[in-house]
């Protein structure tokens, strides 16, 4: 698994030698379920290709939180304190993850800590951005936080094509709602208008950036 050896290219030689020999290579179609919300925590995947989507259950539907791809983990802060999944995790596109057990984790993380600190940096980074979201919940316009989500995700998963960069993750508006933390007719309204300038170009559910620059500047 090359892509494995180079999302732990900052660890040190023997800790990335002994997550690498621990690891199992997991293959699996868009719209699958990895794990479901009050599965047992038996371990945590690293994604090497595609996009993982993690849903959390609200008022018996399931509700967006965040998308996962390439280089970053499922399941680190289950790890540490939790027996349950607290969130499923879904494939949105054809995916590849590196499977590692809970028992192998404690092994691996006893002899080599700076792995443990990989996963801690990892889980960090994941609730600065969940607070950063909540932040901008309160004190950003919703224009401009959808607006934001729009270039962040093209960003990290957008394909640049001759016309613009595609989103081709194809998200409800129920979901893009709940990234940007607004109602889905506000979506609607802000893509809309947002169309109309120009800017993007909605293709079902795939968003076609237009204009990335005057995008970002409108944020």
């Amino acid at each position: 698994m090359q892509e494995l050896a180079r999302w732990l290219s900052s660890l040190e030689p023997a800790a990335r030698e002994a997550v690498m020999a621990q690891a199992h290579g997991v293959a699996l179609p868009p719209e699958t379920e990895v794990y479901a919300q009050g599965d047992p925590v038996e371990g945590m995947y690293i994604v090497l290709e595609g996009v993982v989507k993690e849903l959390a259950a609200e008022e018996g539907c399931l509700r967006l939180v965040r998308l996962v791809g390439p280089g970053e983990v499922l399941g680190a802060g289950e790890l540490f304190s939790e027996t349950v999944q607290t969130m499923s995790a879904v494939t949105v596109r054809p995916t590849r993850l590196a499977w590692l057990s809970q028992p192998d984790l404690h092994e691996i993380f006893a002899r080599h800590p700076s792995a443990l600190l990989w996963v801690m940096q990892q889980f960090s980074t994941q609730l600065g951005e969940l607070r950063s979201a909540l932040v901008e919940t309160v004190y950003v316009e919703s224009a401009a936080r959808l607006t934001r989500k729009l270039v962040s995700i093209a960003e990290r998963f957008g394909e640049r094509t001759p016309h613009g960069v595609l989103i081709d993750i194809k998200l409800s508006r129920d979901e893009w709602a709940a990234l940007a933390g607004m109602a889905p007719e506000t979506v609607s309204r802000v893509l809309h208008d947002l169309e109309r300038r120009g800017w993007i170009a909605l293709e079902g559910r795939r968003i076609r950036l237009l204009e990335e620059e005057k995008l970002r500047v409108h944020v």
